[in-house]
């Protein structure tokens, strides 16, 4: 997000404090598409992250006048989608699998930008699932942090800010996630 984009960002959290719907609107066109791929990452459903995207914007509504200045409204906002991707998990009970779905593209072509040959192509994408696969067995905290920092690229300090943890657990989170990954994944290096 540009620097203006941040101040102005700032100036429509405010007004929308206020109970300015036009500038929530803003708030909601700027940061839209963040909140859905996030939680695309959680419920791995087009529709439901659609859902839960808009029951996001609307809650964040609601608690816009507890909203703290302080803190950044994007991690906040985060920390809503969140919140209601668990609920939507715990509501469906594991019905559906817990595997992430990671970006093909990034690990079949080669630095170069040209594709290798097609056994080395196909390794990659045995690689690229049993790393899906290792990451939906990991336990609920580890898989937040390692979603959230890993594929998602958001900071320890943000990180910890959504869940409500020391940045410290969440470095210690990350850190036996990727443990346990390596375990997982070896036969496929």
């Amino acid at each position: 997000m540009s620097r203006l984009l941040l101040i102005e960002g700032e100036r429509w959290v405010e007004q929308a404090r206020n109970g300015n719907q036009e500038a929530f609107g803003k708030l909601t066109e700027a940061y839209y598409s963040r909140v859905w791929r996030f939680l695309l990452k959680w419920v791995k459903n087009r529709d439901d992250a659609e859902e839960l995207a808009q029951e996001t914007f609307l809650a964040a509504w609601r608690a816009l006048p507890g909203y703290r200045a302080g803190s950044k409204f994007s991690t906040w906002l985060l920390g809503i989608a969140l919140n209601l991707a668990r609920n939507h998990h715990n509501r469906t009970v594991k019905k559906r699998s817990r595997d992430v779905e990671l970006d093909e593209s990034m690990y079949l072509e080669t630095p170069g930008g040209h594709d290798d040959e097609p056994d080395r192509q196909f390794e990659r994408k045995q690689a690229m699932q049993a790393l899906e696969k290792a990451i939906g067995r990991l336990p609920d905290d580890m898989r937040e942090v390692v979603t959230m920092v890993k594929l998602e690229g958001m900071l320890l300090d943000e990180v910890a800010s959504v869940l409500g943890i020391p940045a410290g657990t969440v470095k210690s989170r990350l850190s036996r996630a990727k443990s346990k990954l390596l375990e997982d994944v070896a036969p496929y290096l």
